[in-house]
């Protein structure tokens, strides 16, 4: 797993700039200037704001499980991938993403490659039955 996450704090201070600007996109969660996630880019140290609202770290959170937000994203996500296949292209990308960050890969949030999709499918599952109790 990837170990450059900032604290919790960090965290959540770069989560309330992202709420507050004029680029946030409320409704996905992402930056109308960037077109990331905020609630993963807003987790890892090396990433910074493209307004310079907030800039890359050196604080780094090396955690022993996958932050909280992240399983969050997983679990909120999974209701438009359980059947195996993304509903929107930005639930694709979105669970591209989140598996890239997680197991420290680089697929293209973009690509149409079924063995890509898969894997990271299979992936993203994997932690959502290990958290999800009602399964």
């Amino acid at each position: 797993m990837n170990k450059f996450f900032t604290s919790k704090e960090v965290y959540e201070e770069r989560l309330s700039i992202c709420k507050k600007c004029i680029h946030f996109f409320k409704l996905t969660g992402s930056c109308k200037r960037c077109g990331c996630f905020m609630r993963i880019k807003a987790r890892l140290a090396p990433m910074s704001c493209p307004e310079s609202y907030w800039l890359k770290t050196t604080e780094i959170d090396v955690p022993d499980d996958i932050p909280i937000e992240l399983i969050g994203e997983i679990i909120d996500l999974w209701e438009n991938l359980k059947t195996g296949k993304a509903k929107t292209i930005e639930d694709k990308k979105k669970m591209i993403e989140i598996y890239n960050l997680i197991y420290n890969t680089s697929y293209n949030p973009g690509t149409n490659c079924g063995s890509c999709i898969n894997t990271a499918y299979e992936g993203i599952k994997k932690i959502y039955k290990e958290n999800n109790p009602f399964i």
